[in-house]
């Protein structure tokens, strides 16, 4: 296991084991032998690093933490040395790297201030409105060959409300991250320029935009209803279908962010959701290109995070409460955007825009 910054790395040389239990005679994870008592860091016989899980989940959090929050980094490395024997070479290594954080120019963030601001500057609402509006009007000028005007413009403005969910979520939590470009049959994206600084964090931001766009397309079906509109019917179906697959939980889609709060292993059912649309878009010759992206994007943090695992480590410390209460809403959320998707399209029967 390694941990990067400033072009040196760090190396924890010991073979993965168990953590061991804290029981009266704990063995050796690598050789089986006993340890001399629960606190021994070091097995005796073969030299192993006793505690060599924890170690790789504060080295992994610490390199993600250390581009942008350089003092967080540096009190998980500190919590590293807990975990090392003061003689070793790999205890230099990490206090050297703890020096290092410290008086580099990012340095002195207070620990808890997550919105701490990378160098980049954040773009004026002028500019960031400009390039939202720009590619709102782009996206509306190729969807329009399919849709018309009405429902391209009417397609544009449900997911705007969508991102516009994770906007405000950001923004209450001073994460800087791009204003939402769009991308024509791609959708709009979002570039988070620091990283959430807890699961919790990370799913409160992940199902704002679902719970935006059910709003909005909410709103379309609040039309439908008054005047009979075709066209409000079809957008509201767009919307409950569009806030139903992002709540896929499988990273790094939105349910995938929301669900890594709960657990981790939730992923294994979104990747078997994912696989299953797969067969179905490849059986009806449909392109699936998005969905292979998906796949793509999402195998390395599933198989990183399950085989560290799971929901351990700094970052999913969230408490007892927090994923029950994530857990409820997202279960509320999927299962009422499956009954109105599934209402409206019982009304568009095979027609519609879309």
């Amino acid at each position: 296991m390694h941990a990067a910054g400033g072009g040196r790395r760090i190396g924890i040389a010991a073979n993965r084991g168990t953590v061991v239990s804290q029981l009266p005679f704990p063995k050796c994870p690598r050789c089986g032998w006993p340890l001399p008592s629960p606190a021994s860091l070091v097995c005796p016989k073969c030299g192993a690093l006793v505690q060599v899980d924890q170690l790789t989940r504060l080295a992994a959090e610490a390199q993600m933490r250390a581009q942008y929050h350089p003092e967080q980094a540096a009190v998980l490395w500190e919590e590293c040395l807990k975990l090392l024997p003061p003689e070793s070479e790999q205890f230099h290594a990490v206090q050297m790297e703890i020096a290092r954080l410290r008086s580099s120019p990012q340095g002195g963030v207070p620990v808890l201030d997550y919105a701490a601001p990378p160098e980049n500057p954040q773009e004026t609402l002028p500019i960031a409105i400009l390039k939202t509006g720009a590619s709102m009007l782009v996206s509306i000028f190729v969807y329009q060959y399919s849709f018309g005007w009405a429902g391209a413009a009417g397609f544009v403005f449900l997911i705007l409300i969508h991102e516009l969910g994770h906007v405000v979520a950001n923004l209450y939590y001073g994460l800087r991250a791009s204003p939402p470009i769009f991308i024509p049959y791609v959708g709009a994206v979002i570039n988070l320029r620091q990283s959430p600084p807890n699961a919790k964090v990370e799913a409160i931001i992940g199902i704002a935009g679902p719970i935006a766009g059910t709003i909005a397309a909410l709103a379309a079906f609040a039309i439908y209803l008054a005047t009979g509109s075709e066209l409000a019917l079809e957008l509201s179906w767009f919307g409950f279908t569009m806030n139903l697959f992002n709540l896929l939980p499988v990273p790094p889609l939105d349910g995938g962010r929301v669900t890594a709060a709960v657990s981790p292993w939730v992923w294994i059912v979104g990747l078997a959701g994912l696989g299953w649309m797969l067969v179905d878009e490849f059986l009806a010759h449909r392109n699936s290109w998005m969905l292979l992206a998906i796949l793509v994007f999402a195998l390395p943090r599933i198989v990183g995070t399950l085989k560290a695992g799971g929901r351990s480590g700094p970052y999913y410390a969230i408490g007892k409460i927090a994923p029950i209460v994530i857990g409820v809403a997202y279960l509320i959320l999927l299962l009422t955007l499956i009954a109105l998707r599934l209402y409206t399209s019982s009304q568009l029967g095979n027609g519609g825009l879309f």
